[in-house]
């Protein structure tokens, strides 16, 4: 009910954003670093022979930034709409597969948690996706404000031309309770780091979010991460 009561209150602030929202799961993973080769290649190998469903991707990331208390060094994300997830989940079976886990199974690759969630807000949907992005984590206590708020500072974002999202983790929830994301697609190393307010607007824009947030929620943290290779 809440995100339906979300979803009216953007469309009555009439700002434009994509109605074709995914679900995803995130499997993180601790991989040694003299194993990651080895697991990306097993990865390579199934998946370039799999006739994923529409609009459904799996992609191999490597986290390039992340806090102290967080041991995975890789994640495998499956993202898109939710009957393509689930008929890949049917298609992940069989001799191929089985074959596939035992190449895994030979490494020290070790699963770390595993999270579900949906995409709520989607903006820039048709920019051209770079291989490095950024999560900005939440426990959000009211999601309708959280939610006008980011409208809001994106409207005002006007410099900011990549693919960004807000969502919400639904199932592999941590202690912590974070229930909401912010997740950003830059092009290049370069991009990454010159992320944040581009002018005066744009600082008081972003300033005005943090304060309308922080009473509603608490910030958790952020993740940056490299893609290996998305299969599509």
């Amino acid at each position: 009910m809440k995100k339906f009561l979300t979803l009216l209150l953007i469309l009555s602030l009439g700002f434009s954003y994509s109605q074709d929202n995914i679900a995803w799961n995130r499997v993180d993973l601790y991989v040694p670093a003299n194993q990651a080769g080895a697991y990306f290649e097993a990865m390579d190998e199934f998946y370039t022979n799999v006739e994923m469903p529409e609009g459904v991707s799996v992609s191999l990331v490597s986290y390039f930034y992340r806090a102290q208390d967080v041991e995975a060094t890789h994640s495998i994300v499956f993202a898109g709409p939710v009957d393509g997830i689930i008929e890949l989940r049917q298609i992940r079976s069989g001799e191929d597969y089985e074959a596939f886990y035992d190449d895994l199974d030979v490494l020290d690759a070790e699963i770390v948690s595993n999270t579900a969630g949906q995409s709520l807000i989607r903006l820039n949907t048709d920019s051209e996706r770079g291989n490095w992005a950024q999560s900005w984590q939440w426990r959000v206590d009211n999601q309708a404000v959280f939610a006008s708020a980011f409208v809001e500072l994106m409207e005002n974002f006007e410099s900011f031309e990549s693919y960004i999202a807000l969502g919400s983790i639904n199932q592999g929830i941590s202690r912590d309770g974070e229930s909401h994301y912010i997740y950003s697609n830059q092009a290049s190393f370069a991009d990454n780091l010159k992320g944040g307010p581009q002018n005066q607007k744009e600082l008081e824009a972003f300033d005005k979010f943090q304060k309308t947030v922080a009473p509603i929620s608490t910030f958790l943290g952020t993740r940056t991460e490299i893609n290996v290779k998305t299969w599509n």
